[in-house]
């Protein structure tokens, strides 16, 4: 297995999918204004990813979806609590949108999502049979639905935060 072998099979889209989540999480370095609807895209990417993987690689999907829904708990769980300790988001209720502080913590989930992600299925790629194994439906389902759950953990903080009481414009 070449290093030029796996990049050149890897379809398309991926690398599209790649170079979004890098511009976005680069974004969430510095202060950034989004809508909540925005707040919840980049989540939403990973739990569809995530699952699509189960139900369309796994031998197992029903097993590895519970797995997938603990995992999962269990990321929402440890991303409340690093985004706990982030600074509060702003909700502006003039404009809709949710000033928030920048955090190297986005960028760290992504790369980490993407690469396991990634990483797992080149393996699967190149061990057919382990698709039909119980320690790989593990392993994949423990991955996404972390890595799932850290982001979803982290919006929802950030949106909690922006909701409760940090508006810039307080009605008079």
């Amino acid at each position: 297995m070449q290093v030029t072998e796996i990049l050149t099979h890897t379809p398309w889209w991926v690398w599209v999918l790649l170079v979004y989540l890098v511009y976005v999480g680069v974004r969430l370095l510095s202060p950034t204004t989004v809508s909540p609807k925005g707040m919840l895209l980049m989540p939403s990417i990973f739990l569809l990813w995530g699952i699509y993987g189960i139900f369309n690689k796994l031998a197992m999907p029903w097993t590895a979806l519970l797995i997938f829904a603990v995992a999962l708990i269990v990321g929402l769980l440890f991303g409340r609590m690093l985004m706990a300790m982030q600074q509060p988001a702003i909700f502006d209720s003039a404009t809709g949108m949710v000033q928030r502080p920048g955090s190297v913590v986005p960028i760290i989930i992504i790369l980490l999502n993407f690469g396991c992600l990634y990483g797992l299925n080149v393996y699967a790629a190149y061990h057919p049979n382990s698709l039909q194994e119980l320690n790989f439906t593990v392993i994949y389902s423990v991955a996404s639905g972390l890595t799932s759950g850290f982001f979803w953990g982290m919006s929802w903080v950030v949106l909690m935060k922006a909701f409760a009481g940090y508006d810039m414009h307080p009605a008079d």
